[in-house]
């Protein structure tokens, strides 16, 4: 069976739960500290009592007399009858050196070695005051308040005769003392009781000043997730909102890069049906309809190899052998263009990419760079660099061109953002979606001597 407990419910519990077990722990810790500084209290008295019934029997030698002689237990019963008068005396030993019992309340025990922990006798006889008692069953009997079959409390106190004591020995003497804990296991009930009533107080006190806590705590808490749901509905509303307003931007930026030329198209066509008898004129209108309609045909492929960055396929690679491949590429595509000086390690710089997509992505900034200064040079480098603690490759190309400027910092990546007549504002966006696939980063500076400079992080493992 299952209990679905709510979150101020479960606090309750646990706190009523550990309210009680420190409540129970510190009892019976209490509780043993009071009944053992009872019974030290007891020891104490009770040995002060004994020490003084000695000290008044003088100028006999009890171990040389005859213990059982009339005048002898006469002189004893005047000196240790006393001790019947403390609370709760049930039985009274009074035992000589030899162990044996030299008087008694019970006369029947006079002659005998009786007792029940002949090694606190023992103890008690090298000079200790020992106290023999149940811990657990005078905890239990003083709870429970049961009287009737409660263990005695033995004390066991050792003294010397005056006058007569012989210093071979440390005492001359032990009276075996039995008392009833039941004024003991009173005092200690009592003690519990007010122990658990100051104890419940405090703890309804304190659970109530954490429980309030909790609930200003809790009650933030909820607030603060209830304006965090909010703000991540409305954060989602205004993604989705920029995600439908890039979407219009692109079909907008595509329309307007189709419509220039279909408009042509249908201007030309126009022309070469009114120009059927110049067939030389209408040969010239369908050249030109051809070129506005490879335009259109190659701006679809640039739209299709955009899409195609999305997926990557990696695997180990050598960057250095990649980038070489690149620059003879580019060099021959290009034809004359600028010169392209190569600062590359001499070893093999292995990496996990897609090494058709990191080729494109090159191309493309090679491409950028030739247009920013086709009679300046191109820097490109590579080499070993660490982000946020990732080891990784920094692959840069550099150009001797205008910069960047402040006005376009901003719209580097934006698809179809270009300044240049006849560019496409693809090359830029298709190279940070390949970096990014990769768990890369593409970044833009200008350098200090002149030029721009795009720098491509790529870790040796994708994450």
């Amino acid at each position: 069976m299952r209990f679905n407990l709510t979150p101020k419910q479960l606090f309750i519990a646990v706190a009523l739960v550990l309210g009680v077990a420190i409540g129970v722990a510190t009892s019976v810790s209490q509780a043993s500290f009071f009944r053992q500084a009872i019974i030290e209290r007891e020891s104490r008295i009770i040995d002060d009592v004994v020490e003084a019934t000695a000290l008044g029997a003088s100028g006999i030698s009890w171990d040389r007399a005859d213990y059982r002689d009339a005048a002898v237990q006469k002189e004893l019963t005047s000196r240790f009858s006393l001790l019947q008068n403390l609370p709760g005396v049930v039985l009274i030993k009074v035992f000589n050196r030899d162990r044996t019992i030299i008087w008694s309340n019970d006369p029947t025990l006079i002659g005998t070695q009786k007792t029940a922990h002949p090694d606190e006798l023992q103890l008690a006889f090298n000079g200790e005051v020992r106290t023999e008692f149940s811990h657990v069953e005078q905890i239990i009997y003083a709870v429970l308040h049961i009287p009737d079959s409660e263990p005695l409390i033995e004390f066991y106190l050792p003294f010397a005769w005056p006058m007569v004591h012989d210093s071979n020995y440390p005492v001359d003497g032990v009276v075996a003392l039995y008392r009833s804990p039941k004024e003991l296991n009173q005092t200690i009930f009592h003690g519990l009781l007010w122990l658990w009533f100051v104890t419940a107080v405090g703890g309804a006190i304190l659970l109530f000043a954490i429980f309030r806590l909790y609930k200003i705590v809790y009650n933030r808490q909820r607030q603060v997730e209830l304006e965090f749901a909010r703000f991540a509905k409305e954060q989602g509303r205004i993604i989705q909102l920029e995600k439908l307003s890039a979407t219009g931007q692109m079909v907008t930026e595509i329309a307007h890069q189709l419509n220039n030329p279909l408009v042509g198209v249908i201007n030309l066509a126009a022309l070469a049906e009114r120009e059927l008898g110049n067939p030389d004129r209408v040969k010239e209108l369908l050249q030109d309809v051809q070129n506005a309609g490879k335009l259109c045909r190659d701006f679809v492929q640039r739209m299709l190899r955009l899409n195609a960055a999305a997926q990557s396929q990696p695997k180990p690679t050598d960057l250095v052998a990649l980038i070489n491949e690149t620059v003879t590429f580019f060099q021959e595509s290009f034809g004359k263009g600028p010169e392209i000086q190569l600062e590359l390690p001499n070893s093999q710089t292995v990496i996990e990419v897609d090494p058709i997509l990191i080729r494109h992505a090159l191309f493309n900034l090679l491409h950028n760079a030739a247009q920013a200064d086709p009679n300046g040079s191109v820097k490109v480098s590579l080499m070993t660099a660490e982000q946020a603690g990732i080891t990784g490759c920094l692959l840069s190309v550099s150009d001797c061109g205008e910069g960047i400027t402040e006005a376009v910092v901003d719209k580097l990546f934006t698809p179809f953002f270009t300044t240049r007549s006849g560019g496409t504002g693809l090359g830029l966006p298709v190279a940070q979606q390949i970096v990014l696939k990769h768990g890369g980063t593409l970044q833009a500076e200008n350098r200090p001597e002149g030029g721009a400079r795009f720098t491509i992080w790529l870790p040796f493992r994708l994450r």
